[in-house]
């Protein structure tokens, strides 16, 4: 690989890397992952462990 290849991949690797950490952030403070809210959502126990109603 070249210089440029390298530059290249760290800086996709860094971007996949801030994406990752601000994921765990965001699910550390409890917040959603998405705009629509959790009241509908299927998976909405695996995020809150339990019911969603009870979390507000």
């Amino acid at each position: 690989m070249n210089l440029p290849s390298i530059i290249i991949a760290l800086v996709i690797a860094a971007v996949f890397a801030a994406i990752v950490a601000k994921g765990i952030s965001n699910r550390n403070r409890g917040k959603s992952s998405c705009a629509c809210g959790c009241d509908a959502c299927a998976g909405r126990s695996l995020c809150h462990g339990g019911d969603s109603a009870a979390q507000k």
